[in-house]
């Protein structure tokens, strides 16, 4: 039996809103060199990656949940997926080794933010079937878009 680390927080999305499910991988054009630097130079150089999304509308009656390593959307069934509720951007230079972090504390103050909205509401933990899987295997084309469509509301 597989085991997940347990969740920080739980919130019960209340309205429906738009969040960023993870679905693969592109290379970032930012590369680490054998001086463990963060360059635009691809020569001689291992790519960094950016995580691509699909924007989904999270549901009333879903779950968000801070779990360690990031934010996971839990479904009504228990079906756990990894999103981020910031729209996403690309790694930089700037950011080349902390951007995972950067985007994981936007995202938690973005929860303060729909707390406020009412959108969210503090809830017991929903247990989830499965640990939220990172769809990272799938690897998309440098030029790929960081979101694909966006959904209806």
């Amino acid at each position: 039996m597989r085991t997940h680390p347990p969740a920080h927080r739980a919130l019960d999305i209340v309205a429906p809103f738009t969040v960023y499910g993870v679905i693969g991988r592109r290379p970032s054009g930012i590369y680490v060199d054998s001086t463990m630097t963060a360059t635009t130079d691809g020569t001689d150089a291992q790519p960094l990656w950016d995580l691509v999304f699909e924007a989904v509308l999270a549901a009333a009656g879903d779950q968000i949940q801070d779990r360690p390593g990031g934010i996971v959307l839990v479904g009504r069934d228990g079906e756990a997926r990894q999103v981020q509720l910031t729209a996403p951007i690309p790694r930089s230079l700037a950011d080349a080794f902390t951007h995972a972090e950067r985007m994981l504390a936007a995202d938690r103050a973005q929860v303060e933010v729909l707390v406020v909205e009412g959108l969210l509401m503090v809830a017991p933990i929903r247990r989830i079937r499965l640990p939220a899987t990172v769809s990272a295997r799938v690897v998309f084309a440098k030029d790929h878009p960081l979101v694909s469509a966006a959904p209806a509301l």
